[in-house]
């Protein structure tokens, strides 16, 4: 049984929270927050844990087997080095970081700890996502070509103090949002080349930014990621991907209601959308406490997530710069 410390109260925390309830393996038994909230928090969602003000007490005074960090960016590096020092294991929610330095840092710790840590890179477990992955690496597209996705929304208006809105610490639309997609088309493709971007925002008391960045892989394909907080308040989230390749074609659009469409010399018709039986947050949060009751190597790995923070910085620095940044240049 893994005994879970959750860092924060917000609307992650209150996700996890949930998700730990549908897991027979583990259990939330504290609660650590900075928000006044975090009583009728913890007693809406986490009914039997205690609750803490600071979350380094939390990981000295509570029977502890495991931490959940799901506080603002830049806190994810002394949260993580305060739970491997104590011999904690540590679910992260992405970005892992807000600077390659602190990536590096927070590799580093982990290497170093005989703990188990994972980055919530929960893309990977959406079924949508998970389809297209399976029947690209059976070769039903052949080789890919372009590989496009989606991720669209309005300005986050919630979070601490408007943290999301301050690029200082969020990293903006870039690192917090479109890191969905990097490190999805990564997982699928492979490495990162270089990377192209542009940027446009403004800020009327949120800001707003709207991305649309191209990736050069390794191998040859290219990527197009746009990412959006510039929608009104009350748009839909909208996600969707078209991955073509030399012999077919994958689509997904969240505002279709099929689940995964193909065409080309990929086999099968469109595939059926059907309801989700398990939550993505809960498959992943499931695969973290397997793993930590287990001793098995998550299959998001510290690189990984550090891979991901590198292409959104380079994306940043591509925007800013206005010319092409590689990953591998970030941080060095």
């Amino acid at each position: 049984m893994q005994r879970i410390g959750l860092v924060g109260s917000g609307f992650m925390a209150e996700t996890h929270a949930n998700c730990y309830q549908e897991i027979p393996g583990a259990e939330v038994v504290a609660v650590a927050s900075l928000e006044d909230d975090k009583e009728a928090f913890a007693a809406a969602h986490t009914p039997d844990a205690d609750t803490y003000d600071d979350a380094e007490q939390m990981m000295d005074e509570a029977d502890l087997t495991a931490v959940d960090i799901c506080s603002p960016t830049p806190t994810h590096r002394p949260f993580i080095e305060a739970a491997v020092d104590r011999g904690l294991s540590a679910f992260c929610e992405k970005p892992l970081a807000r600077t390659a330095a602190d990536a590096d840092a927070i590799v580093d710790a982990v290497a170093d700890a005989d703990v188990t840590f994972m980055t919530g890179h929960v893309l990977r477990y959406f079924p949508e996502y998970v389809e297209a992955k399976r029947r690209i690496d059976a070769g039903e597209i052949g080789a890919p070509g372009t590989m496009t996705t989606e991720r669209l929304s309005s300005p986050p208006r919630y979070g601490t103090n408007s943290w999301f809105g301050d690029k200082e610490q969020s990293g903006g639309v870039l690192l917090d949002m479109a890191i969905h997609d990097f490190d999805y088309l990564r997982w699928v493709v492979g490495e990162v080349d270089r990377v192209f971007a542009r940027t446009a925002e403004w800020d009327d008391g949120h800001l707003h930014q709207h991305s649309s960045v191209v990736l050069r892989f390794e191998d040859g394909t290219v990527g197009h990621v746009e990412a959006s907080w510039a929608y009104p308040e009350g748009s839909p989230f909208v996600t969707s991907y078209e991955f073509a390749g030399d012999e077919g074609l994958l689509e997904f659009d969240a505002r279709d209601e099929n689940a995964v469409r193909v065409s080309g010399g990929a086999e099968g018709a469109n595939a059926p959308a059907s309801p989700l039986a398990v939550s993505p947050y809960t498959k992943e949060l499931e695969h973290f406490v397997e793993c930590a009751e287990t001793g098995r190597e998550p299959e998001i790995t510290p690189d990984d997530a550090r891979q991901a923070v590198k292409i959104a910085l380079a994306a940043i620095e591509s925007s800013e710069r206005g010319e092409p940044v590689a990953p591998a240049e970030v941080g060095t």
